[in-house]
């Protein structure tokens, strides 16, 4: 951990975490963790009737990069892996995901050796990010160290009764201006998930978004 602050389950709440772990094949897979916080999340998925097919989530939020998604959806869209399944369900332990939407921002760097990721997560207990410094600093020491830049992931929360907002696997203007600038320092995919489906864009495809 390397900053904490508020109330853990609160609006106050804000967490900058790292975990550096092995490059386990498992969790680039769609694996399902036994993990009792993304289990919660799956049970209160269900109970909400919220219908979760990727491509009519993306038609009810109507953006051009939506639209982009949407046409790209078979080579972009997959099931969501275990990395995420992870990260959703530490989220989901911190603030339940269907009483206050929140989101994350994470950072997945692999080591020079390719033997080690290296994962930053951040997140302000808040429906958004905010500032995206305080995981990007941390990063950008490792990246001279000789760490690459594999993934760029933040998760689209549901939000029951508001179907605009429900888990849109599409990244907003400023998500995509996020990723173009990483893009810079070597960002190889800019992932964005709800917990069931991710949309895993390649850094070849980030100019044709719309930025704010």
């Amino acid at each position: 951990m390397l900053q904490q602050s508020g109330d853990s389950h609160g609006p106050d709440g804000k967490l900058l975490q790292v975990w550096e772990v092995q490059n386990d094949p498992v969790l680039w897979s769609t694996a399902t963790p036994r993990d009792p916080n993304y289990q919660d999340f799956l049970t209160k998925l269900d109970r909400t009737g919220i219908g979760t097919d990727p491509l009519a989530l993306l038609s009810a939020s109507p953006t051009p990069n939506s639209d982009l998604v949407a046409r790209n959806a078979r080579d972009w869209i997959k099931p969501a892996g275990c990395l995420e399944k992870l990260l959703i369900g530490h989220q989901h332990g911190r603030m339940d995901t269907f009483a206050a939407p929140t989101e994350f921002a994470s950072l997945v760097l692999r080591s020079p050796d390719e033997d080690r990721l290296r994962i930053y997560y951040y997140t302000i207990n808040q429906d958004g990010i905010g500032r995206a410094s305080p995981i990007t600093e941390p990063a950008m020491v490792d990246l001279q160290a000789g760490w690459r830049l594999a993934v760029a992931l933040h998760n689209h929360a549901f939000h029951p009764g508001q179907p605009k907002l429900n888990g849109i696997t599409a990244p907003s203007e400023p998500d995509a201006d996020f990723n173009v600038n990483l893009a810079a320092s070597g960002l190889e995919q800019a992932w964005i998930t709800n917990g069931l489906h991710t949309v895993r864009i390649p850094a070849s495809a980030f100019s044709q978004f719309s930025v704010n």
